[in-house]
């Protein structure tokens, strides 16, 4: 009888704590033309070190948990694409624009 008290007694904690959260940025990523985007830039925060590649047109960036609710600086090869609020569950959706046929965003 004690271990069955024990075994329901340390699931209690896992239960009512809830599903772990994570947030980031996720988007888009296509040049003026409308191509799509394929491995060729990096995008960044000021958040962490945290870098992605877009493939085929989308990308996103996993910040964890303590970035949910927060403010971050999103950055296309270095350059900054202004500043974007993190949703306190989810992703912030920032899509990247790139002029022509070059690696630099349209701000």
């Amino acid at each position: 009888m004690k271990r069955v008290v024990f075994l329901v007694t340390s699931l209690i904690p896992l239960v009512l704590s809830g599903p772990i959260l994570a947030c980031g940025v996720e988007g888009s990523a296509h040049r003026t033309d409308g191509s799509k985007v394929d491995g060729t830039v990096r995008v960044s925060t000021s958040w962490n070190s945290t870098q992605a590649y877009p493939r085929n047109g989308y990308y996103e960036l996993d910040l964890g948990s303590s970035a949910c609710g927060k403010s971050v600086e999103v950055y296309v090869n270095g350059y900054s694409i202004g500043r974007h609020s993190i949703p306190s569950s989810d992703n912030a959706r920032v899509s990247v624009t790139l002029k022509g046929s070059s690696d630099y965003p349209v701000r």
